[in-house]
């Protein structure tokens, strides 16, 4: 009797989704700070134009996490298809984030509410680079190897 062993199909985790979990909670922290920093600094958070009139932190974590949680889930399953596409998501996330500073420059009542809004921007957009990036290549290939040396013995 001899025992068959299964084409190895390489095992494709991008990325840890925990970690998209702990760059949203800190995301929300980070931006709840600035925001509080704003504040402290006369920022009044009104806005002209835009989803809301005035900024609460309800709305910061309401923005954020659901945001992180829903698309880091997606590019979590489209980059175990595609690892390449972890790296498109993560410049893609930053350029949306860099884009849309503009928005709360232009709607702010006062100069300190657009640009704390506007750092908070840049820190949702740092998280996102960082919670989506493929850290998991090196786990990847020594899977692989070990598979491999396994199907040989």
């Amino acid at each position: 009797m001899t025992a068959q062993v299964q084409p190895y199909k390489k095992f494709k985790m991008p990325f840890n989704y925990v970690q998209v979990l702990i760059a949203a909670f800190g995301a929300i922290v980070t931006s709840i700070f600035v925001y509080f920093v704003s504040e402290t600094a006369g920022a009044s958070m009104f806005f002209s134009g835009g989803l809301f009139p005035h900024l609460t932190i309800q709305e910061i974590a309401g923005f954020i996490f659901p945001t992180f949680v829903i698309l880091g889930f997606l590019t979590f399953l489209i980059g175990r298809a595609s690892p390449r596409f972890c790296k498109v998501a993560q410049w893609l996330g930053v350029a949306i984030a860099v884009i849309s500073m503009i928005n709360p420059i232009l709607f702010a009542q006062d100069l300190a509410s657009g640009i704390g809004l506007a750092v908070i921007h840049l820190v949702v957009g740092a998280s996102w680079y960082l919670a989506v990036n493929y850290s998991n290549k090196k786990y990847n290939d020594e899977a692989a190897r070990n598979a491999e040396a396994l199907a040989r013995a």
